[in-house]
């Protein structure tokens, strides 16, 4: 094989194969290999398979140790996503964000390691005072996923906090949020009417900077 150059050259990013053993079945992850024990603790919490999990990671492999409980397959949605009977909850939101102190956290999207490669997604979760973590990942759901798990394992107020992507707002990124009881999602990115129909039934709200919208369902400060 030979790699020719076409133009401005990249660092390329970085991918790897994760197994993940839950429950008694095994699920594939395409992802950035940093991480992974937050990738895996926030997946489990954002698809609603475990409230208190707890996950030891050995190389490319990761073991849930906590119940998992599966009640359907395991289906495809851009990456493993896990879709469970049991109906979400609806958000009511116990703090509002004004919308000029949420666009504050914007430039951390516009990290260096995306500039050098242009590879990967980026989130942040900024819990009400401004304490934020952040982490980035081939995929937006699994950026979304170790943002989850890191502030899971801060103990942040998942209620009193906010969600900010690179990427756009899909339902499946809405649901994940829904689970874990965040009231907002900002994102650089677009927002898709499946996730706005998510908002409206479940209390989410949602800012899109790319389709110059906001969906208040409660979580804004007008």
């Amino acid at each position: 094989m030979k790699i020719i150059e076409i133009g401005e050259r990249l660092e390329i990013g970085r991918e790897i194969e994760l197994k993940i053993i839950a429950g008694g079945r095994v699920i594939r992850v395409f992802c950035t290999p940093a991480h992974l024990e937050e990738l895996v603790t926030g997946f489990l919490l954002s698809e609603g398979l475990s409230k208190n999990p707890d996950v030891i990671v050995e190389g490319d492999v990761a073991v849930a140790q906590s119940d998992v409980n599966f009640t359907t397959s395991i289906n495809s949605s851009g990456c493993a996503g896990i879709y469970v009977d049991e109906p979400l909850g609806r958000i009511v939101p116990e703090v509002k964000f004004r919308v000029d102190e949420v666009m504050k956290f914007i430039p951390e999207l516009e990290e260096d390691y995306y500039r050098r490669t242009r590879a990967y997604h980026t989130a942040l979760i900024v819990q009400n005072g401004g304490e934020f973590v952040k982490s980035y990942d081939v995929g937006r759901h699994n950026a979304v996923d170790k943002t989850i798990g890191m502030a899971y394992r801060k103990n942040f107020q998942f209620h009193r906090s906010f969600l900010i992507l690179s990427g756009r707002i899909t339902a499946g990124i809405a649901k994940k949020a829904v689970r874990v009881g965040i009231p907002l999602i900002v994102s650089k990115a677009s927002i898709l009417d499946s996730a706005i129909e998510l908002c409206r039934n479940y209390g989410l709200s949602a800012i899109s900077i790319a389709s110059g919208i906001a969906v208040n369902s409660g979580a804004i400060q007008v």
